[in-house]
């Protein structure tokens, strides 16, 4: 408390009540509380202010690859692992497979993920309710056919969506990178088997070429990224500190974990926080998190992040070497200034970027956009902008191609889109 505002203070309560008064020996521990309180609070404010100003470049450690890489081959997963999910088998009688959590489930078979390895616009050809015929070879030379439908699921990209809560979280403004091949995972939707069928199955064969699916459907591939994500029990949280206010009532909880000041780890609680606080010291980050009540469950993710060193041709990466800039778009200039962090990158210009037109475009071929299913998260708190009508549409030419133009395409509109929701943004092929 400032002392000349505490000396006045004193002073009108000694003016007003005699020194044994109740009243007066309330004020004064009253007074004296408020002013430790305070003491305590400007204190806490300077060193968060400290903090911050010390700054945290979560932008440069957030380095995100993601690969397709054939099962078993070690030497491309160095540094990389897989993304688990639930099994990609489903018999036609369940919602789940029914190959979770069960001896079965260890051989080969229930452990493969499918791809299509084809064009967007061609996946629905490929999916429900075109129908395929397999066939599957018990231990004792038996021989049974069934029928199996392909269709699309989400799993891959509901995953992806810790890097958005990730991202929001620790106010990192790096664009986000997400798998291809997320949007082009099927499951097998069996028909014609039971569970019991496949206890002693010694060979399942989907029929690959008889079917039409030889190199469209990959099922000797698994899906990779530099992140791994382990999911802690409701018991771990990390310390906790308490702390009271001048009435001595608990007012605010705080959790924190602490590692190494190089380790690229990240640590995303279920329950949303009131406040992320983090502290770097000359050997180790300390991550807090403010709550205005006491947790019954301290469940969270530990994220840690790899760093990524060599790069092949089917890593797909948020590679950004400039800041962001905060200016808002005013001229085609600021534009191709954004445009050119995606384009100056470690390993080239890919599929450059540049600025098209504004307005009406009927020249190039316009970029396929995910559906609605597969497109990239966006805050609502950043829609604002875009609810409005009649905004201009700015069209962004792509050059180049390969396997993952359309999704590179896609990655830099769902950028523009997010921090600058001022125009509609469109995508075509130059």
């Amino acid at each position: 408390m400032n002392y000349e505002l505490e000396r006045d203070m004193k002073k009108i309560i000694a003016d007003t009540y005699s020194s044994d008064s109740d009243e007066r020996q309330m004020l004064e521990k009253i007074f004296f509380a408020l002013g430790k309180h305070q003491e305590k609070f400007l204190n806490e404010l300077e060193e968060r202010i400290a903090e911050e100003s010390a700054g945290n470049n979560f932008d440069k450690d957030f380095d995100i690859a993601v690969k397709l890489v054939k099962r078993g081959d070690s030497e491309s997963r160095r540094g990389f692992f897989p993304i688990k999910t639930s099994s990609d088998l489903i018999l036609s009688d369940r919602k789940e497979s029914p190959f979770e959590k069960n001896p079965i489930a260890e051989n080969e078979i229930f452990q493969a993920e499918f791809f299509l390895d084809v064009n967007y616009e061609d996946i629905k050809n490929f999916c429900e309710p075109k129908r395929y015929v397999g066939r599957i070879v018990t231990a004792d030379g038996t021989s049974k056919n069934f029928s199996y439908t392909l269709r699309r699921h989400e799993k891959f990209i509901a995953h992806e969506k810790i890097l958005f809560d990730l991202a929001a979280l620790y106010k990192i403004r790096r664009p986000i990178i997400f798998s291809p091949y997320a949007r082009k995972a099927v499951e097998i939707k069996i028909d014609g088997l039971a569970e019991e069928d496949f206890l002693d199955v010694q060979n399942f064969d989907l029929r690959l070429t008889d079917n039409g699916l030889s190199g469209k459907l990959l099922t000797d591939c698994e899906l990779c990224s530099n992140i791994q994500v382990e999911t802690a029990d409701t018991n771990s949280g990390g310390e906790i500190d308490e702390y009271v206010g001048a009435d001595e009532i608990l007012i605010r909880y705080e959790y924190f974990h602490t590692f190494e000041r190089g380790d690229k780890i990240f640590i995303l609680p279920n329950q949303p926080c009131d406040d992320l606080r983090i502290k770097v010291s000359d050997d180790e980050r300390k991550i807090i998190f403010g709550y205005n009540s006491i947790l019954k469950e301290r469940a969270c993710k530990i994220v840690r992040l790899n760093g990524v060193e060599e790069i092949s041709a089917n890593t797909f990466t948020n590679d950004f070497p400039r800041k962001n800039s905060t200016l808002r778009l005013r001229t085609e200039g600021d534009l191709e200034k954004v445009l050119s962090c995606f384009n100056m990158t470690r390993f080239g210009k890919i599929f450059p970027a540049h600025f098209g037109n504004l307005g009406g475009n009927k020249n190039f071929k316009p970029i396929t956009i995910y559906r609605r299913e597969d497109q990239y998260f966006i805050p609502t708190e950043n829609r604002l902008l875009g609810k409005f009508r009649n905004k201009a549409i700015c069209y962004v030419k792509f050059s180049g191609g390969g396997q993952f133009k359309i999704d590179y395409a896609n990655y830099v509109l769902h950028y523009l889109s997010q921090n600058y929701p001022e125009f509609t943004w469109a995508g075509v092929d130059e």
